[in-house]
């Protein structure tokens, strides 16, 4: 997903093939979204015979079929390409602007890139597990990651990579804290196969200067041999 997918979304509504399949992964499932995007385009384009209709129509149903589990805890069926095709038939397909708040998310998350970045930029930690409050912090993630989602070996490897990025990213403490300090935000993770929507909680529940303060008293109490920066670390 290009930061001119984002950009292209928020200033002039155009919802790419990638952006598109990139949030179905997160918030639905972690399967090629593509061709049945595909097959849904042309189905609209037939029942519509204009592609300006067209085009609005899969931005709402896109939409739709990404939120749909997260604000309705809607049951992701089997096969999950077919939550696509169903929610367009569903009442609430016509009660909500989807595309509206499919901005609004993407928006969130441009926002939460430039915060991560500033975060980032203090420096990291390498190797991450020279803390014993880093090592407590990935136990917890990964715990929660093998308990509540059903993984291949690749994908534990892979969520493996993605848990220690988030605590090279925001330090031990800050995820610690979470779990200690904001269960209800834990335990309302949508899911926790990409750190996405824990991510998400940290900003929800600290503001960027609260993060900064907590990672730099992290930081300083630690030698500085073991602290690089991002561009040294090729974060």
């Amino acid at each position: 997903m290009s930061t001119s997918d984002n950009l292209h979304l928020l200033e002039d509504n155009i919802l790419s093939l990638d952006l598109a399949d990139k949030y179905l992964k997160i918030y639905v499932a972690d399967i090629d979204w593509k061709p049945h995007i595909a097959q849904l385009w042309n189905n609209a384009l037939k029942k519509n015979g204009n592609e300006t209709v067209a085009k609005d129509y899969i931005k709402r149903a896109i939409s739709c079929a990404t939120i749909l589990p997260l604000v309705e805890k809607t049951q992701i069926p089997d096969p999950p390409s077919n939550l696509l095709f169903w929610c367009t038939r569903w009442k609430q397909f016509e009660q909500d602007d989807w595309f509206a708040l499919f901005k609004g998310i993407v928006k969130e998350d441009v926002d939460i890139v430039k915060k991560r970045s500033k975060v980032l930029s203090l420096g990291i930690i390498d190797p991450i597990d020279i803390l014993p409050i880093n090592r407590q912090a990935f136990n917890w993630l990964y715990e929660r990651v093998m308990n509540q989602e059903s993984l291949s070996a690749s994908q534990i490897e892979e969520a493996k990579v993605k848990v220690s990025n988030l605590i090279r990213a925001y330090g031990g403490a800050v995820i610690c804290y979470m779990f200690m300090k904001h269960q209800h935000s834990v335990d309302t993770v949508l899911n926790w196969r990409t750190g996405y929507f824990f991510e998400k909680k940290i900003h929800s529940e600290y503001s960027l200067d609260q993060i900064i303060k907590i990672k730099k008293t992290e930081l300083s109490k630690v030698n500085a041999k073991y602290i690089k920066n991002i561009e040294k670390a090729g974060a």
